[in-house]
């Protein structure tokens, strides 16, 4: 097997310090690919982590047709299964939030849930990098685990909303661990597809849910229906837990295996060289049970202190607090009373204004390991792609929010309908990525599939201007299926953004790196769906209780109704059916914010095109990363995890489409920035 052709000579201190790296400007031979995209390269090396090398021990162990099934199938299951989680427990959170009487706040759970899963991202990938994939998806379940529980058992909106926050961050972990595993094991070529696992269960879930939907209503309380995950999360994680530590058993078999466990310990000694006297197989003189706690004690502040400034814990916490200091106080400022001259309003959203630079502080002048590292970082292609996924999720959330009760209240339409509808995005987008995967594996680019998704987006937007902005409270049928049509390109759409931007910004860095700009990317991209939630949220609680009014005013309806309409909806419309002047007002009510949410929306789509021309079109090769492609002569005929240089960056694509764009202003060149 090839790792097992180490040289054995090699010293861990060369190999593996998580330290150490050097920049160089050496031009690499483009040797043994054809790609355009590796040769010339002036980039920054560095030496591999453990976790990364690790897991491409663990990779290396899929061998053949029926491993890679298992492994597939056993991720897709994950996947399964979180996605029913998820789509049932956002459906109930409407429900809590209504138990509750305070309906108008499940924006402000929603920005609580991304702020939390944000927060995670980063925090999981770095720690996979270090301590394996494998540890850090068993920890994100407990998370998740904990937090549904607490959900379930909870008897106010503060408490649910606690429950929420664990449950996010880890959803957060098991999401981008996951997503890493699937990035580890696949090429760049067939990547998307690879990743195409995480939307194709929707294929079955858009019809399942509602139907699940309706019987926990019909049978349970909403508690149990988010209690009950807490027991089938782990249940369907089993298989790929239990095969995934088979394929580490494999590995720990191999001689590449006992290296990296001596290199590891060898690290730690160099941190901790009181450890030393524990190691070196003489008496130390102590008693077994002073000897050990004392090296527990030691290996327990060794791993706090890699957390801490490893994982930048510090940085990952201070942008959670300035996310949820600023977005939450949006959602809350508005309803029935603005609330905008209130100290609990204003105090929040300046502390959070002001712990931003002491944010950039941090990470650019303070801490020894930032959450994005600048040498990664300064590439057009990543930057472009994280502001990419945050604007394009942006204007997604803006319309997406609200959709349950748009159409079960604003449309008339059955719970069934209403769980169903906005799950046309997520349908429609997982039968087409498998298509565009296909495609883009024979083409081996990725950008003209990305501008192309940004017409249909465009396309998307336009529509749900019209049919969620002219609602008459009276034709519930058309404006229901035009949404319908809708959210089915909306979907069209983000099977050529979504999963293949994130790709793109994969390219453009090697193996090492590639779980933190994954992390990155994701985080970006609950980051833009936090901000819409955000905007969504303040835009409906700042007008929707005066349009409400208005409206009944204006249809001779008592305005008293409003607050009960604006508080309780699900209450309100058993009372008042369809038809009534009071329900139409609602529907009127409904109709005018979500005029003001699309437009919204809409002109959005306009920087989602801007950053989507400032992409890299690297060509697609058959490696895991560009860097696998370009091994020297002195690492030929190694195992990828004995590869000690890694080139961190690659900048030096062929854009044909910005050459072209270039050529037509008058500005042609090379493109190489």
């Amino acid at each position: 097997m090839a790792v097992d052709n180490l040289e054995k000579n090699q010293t861990a201190s060369s190999r593996e310090s998580l330290e150490k790296n050097q920049t160089t400007s050496d031009n690499l031979n483009d040797t043994a690919n054809d790609s355009d995209s590796v040769s010339e390269v002036a980039s920054t090396m560095a030496v591999k982590s453990f976790g990364v090398r690790q897991t491409e021990m663990e990779i290396e162990q899929v061998q053949g047709i029926l491993f890679k099934v298992i492994f597939y199938f056993t991720v897709f299951i994950c996947f399964y299964i979180k996605n029913v989680a998820a789509t049932v427990m956002n459906v109930f959170v409407s429900y809590a939030t209504n138990s509750y009487k305070q309906h108008s706040l499940m924006s402000t759970v929603g920005v609580i849930r991304g702020v939390a899963a944000t927060a995670s991202l980063p925090f999981f990938a770095r720690l996979a990098d270090t301590y394996g994939r494998l540890l850090l998806l068993v920890i994100s379940i407990l998370f998740e685990i904990v937090g549904v529980i607490i959900q379930s058992q909870a008897t106010d909106v503060q408490k649910y909303a606690a429950g929420v926050a664990i449950q996010s961050f880890g959803h957060g972990g098991t999401m981008i661990t996951l997503q890493v595993q699937l990035s580890d094991a696949s090429s760049l070529r067939y990547r998307m597809l690879a990743l195409g696992l995480v939307n194709a269960q929707t294929i079955i879930n858009t019809w399942s849910t509602g139907d699940i939907v309706n019987i926990m209503q019909g049978k349970y309380s909403w508690n149990f229906s988010v209690g009950m995950w807490a027991f089938i999360i782990p249940l369907a994680y089993s298989p790929f837990i239990l095969f995934y530590a088979y394929l580490m058993w494999r590995a720990s078999q191999t001689e590449a295996w006992r290296h990296l466990k001596q290199d590891r310990r060898d690290y730690f000694l160099s941190k901790v060289p009181s450890a030393a006297k524990y190691y070196t197989g003489e008496p130390t003189g102590e008693k077994w049970y002073v000897e050990l706690p004392k090296l527990f004690a030691l290996k327990v502040a060794y791993h706090v202190k890699l957390i801490f400034w490893y994982v930048d814990f510090i940085g990952c916490l201070l942008l959670a607090v300035i996310l949820g200091l600023i977005l939450v106080p949006l959602t809350l400022a508005g309803g029935v009373s603005s609330k905008w001259q209130s100290g609990k309003i204003i105090g929040p959203l300046v502390l959070g204004v002001v712990l931003i630079p002491v944010w950039v502080l941090w990470e650019t002048k303070l801490t020894s390991r930032p959450m994005a590292p600048f040498k990664v970082m300064k590439n057009r292609g990543i930057w472009a792609a994280l502001f990419l996924s945050i604007i394009n999720n942006l204007a997604r959330a803006i319309v997406n929010d609200y959709a349950y009760p748009v159409l079960l209240v604003g449309m008339n339409a059955t719970p069934t309908v209403a769980t169903r509808t906005p799950k046309l995005t997520s349908f429609v987008a997982a039968l087409t990525i498998g298509f565009v995967g296909l495609a883009v594996s024979r083409v081996r680019r990725s950008k003209g599939f990305i501008l192309f998704g940004c017409v249909a987006m465009f396309v998307s937007m336009g529509l749900f201007v019209h049919f969620r902005g002219t609602n008459d409270g009276m034709r519930a049928k058309y404006y229901r299926d035009g949404i319908a049509i809708a959210m089915c390109i909306s979907g069209f759409s983000q099977a050529f953004l979504e999963r293949l931007v994130m790709v793109s910004a994969q390219s453009c860095t090697n193996h090492e790196y590639m779980a933190i700009v994954s992390a990155c990317f994701s985080a970006f991209y609950r980051v833009g769906w936090t901000i819409g939630d955000s905007i969504s949220g303040a835009i409906w609680t700042q007008r929707m209780y005066h349009e409400i009014e208005k409206q009944m005013t204006q249809l001779g309806v008592d305005p008293a109704l409003a607050k009960q309409a604006y508080r309780a909806p699900y209450d309100f419309i058993k009372k008042h059916k369809w038809g009534t002047p009071a329900r139409r007002a609602v529907s009127l009510g409904y109709a005018q914010v979500q005029k003001y949410l699309s437009i919204t929306a809409l002109c959005l789509t306009v920087p989602v095109v801007i950053f989507a021309l400032l992409l890299r079109d690297h060509r697609l090769g058959d490696k895991q990363n560009l860097d696998d492609e370009t091994f020297d002569d002195a690492e030929m005929g190694k195992s990828l995890a004995d590869k000690t240089k890694t080139t961190v960056s690659f900048t030096n694509d062929k854009d044909y489409i910005l050459i072209f764009l270039k050529k037509l202003i008058g500005r042609g060149g090379k493109t190489q920035n």
